[in-house]
């Protein structure tokens, strides 16, 4: 079995691994954002429990995943930095072979490790070069040519969430800038956007509330699914903003597929009709003809992806 450890901005996951990457067991609990050490040893105890639970400890795991949501010098097993908290350098790999007493612990960006996933585990075993986008709160990349992971310099590359998409009308992006894909078409501008609609039509808003929907990127989801045509009209536009990034980065990369995971890309029967329309119009022809596939991984893809970085 091997150990894996998916640390988000939100929740943290831990669970146990066969070598096919089956998650065989998992306790899922709250992130602490506050201290990083308080949330290691959290995540410790819950690997601890879990090897408890099927008769063996840490040490005897082949190895021990991690992926975390931070900008990771995966070789040093350092995160970086990690925007959603303000953690920074921090020898996570170094930290969790202490304290669990196994010396093989690999750490890499959460969204690295999902395609990592993806290209041991699932879609990537028939296409070896391919772009995963992650659309969920954010928007996050990553790109594997000829079936190995780019990094890039300095521990950025695939960050397609920052590639601009919007000038005039630009909306300010968490990393400090204007007109981000991210800061257009993540599930929380989805969600800023379809606030800003129900203010101005009532209509939409007694709707929502009739269905009991959170005024939030699955509740503009859910009314789109029905037909509502601002709500449409919010995913319609969320997919053009894909189209136009997914765009620039197959005409620069060309690759065998785009792979899509995060809650947000659920909704691809919602975003792909306009992101097809805005790749024929913008990407050279045979690059515009990319697969656009979801995950073979499913909603466990960051997890399973923590499980695919033990050799």
């Amino acid at each position: 079995m091997v150990g894996a450890i998916d640390i988000g901005g939100t929740k943290t996951i831990a669970g146990l691994a066969n070598q096919d990457g089956k998650i065989l067991d998992q306790i899922k609990f709250d992130s602490c954002t506050e201290n990083w050490e308080a949330h290691f040893e959290r995540c410790a105890q819950a690997l601890l429990e879990l090897c408890g639970r099927h008769q063996t400890d840490a040490s005897g795991l082949k190895g021990i995943g991690i992926s975390l949501p931070a900008m990771t010098d995966s070789e040093n097993g350092i995160l970086v930095y990690a925007p959603f908290s303000g953690w920074r350098d921090i020898p996570a790999a170094r930290w969790f072979a202490r304290r669990l007493n196994q010396p093989a612990v690999y750490v890499e960006n959460d969204v690295n490790a999902c395609a990592l996933g993806e290209l041991k585990f699932g879609h990537g075993r028939t296409c070896k070069d391919f772009i995963w986008i992650t659309v969920s709160t954010g928007i996050g990349g990553a790109i594997v040519a000829d079936s190995r992971l780019v990094t890039g310099g300095h521990h950025l590359a695939g960050e397609f969430g920052h590639l601009k998409v919007e000038r005039m009308r630009p909306r300010r992006c968490p990393c400090g800038q204007e007109g981000c894909l991210e800061a257009h078409a993540s599930g929380t501008a989805i969600g800023k956007s379809f606030q800003e609609y129900l203010r101005t039509c009532p209509e939409a808003e007694r709707l929502l509330n009739r269905h009991n929907y959170p005024a939030d990127a699955y509740g503009c989801r859910m009314l789109a699914a029905e037909g509502e045509a601002g709500a449409a009209e919010i995913y319609r536009k969320a997919g053009e903003y894909l189209g136009i990034a997914i765009a620039q980065a197959v005409n620069l990369l060309n690759p065998g597929a785009v792979i899509f995971g995060g809650g947000v890309s659920a909704s691809m029967e919602l975003l792909e009709p306009e992101i097809r329309r805005v790749l024929a119009s913008e990407a050279v022809r045979s690059a515009g003809e990319t697969a656009l596939m979801y995950t073979a991984l499913g909603y466990e893809a960051a997890l399973v992806g923590a499980a695919a970085l033990v050799p």
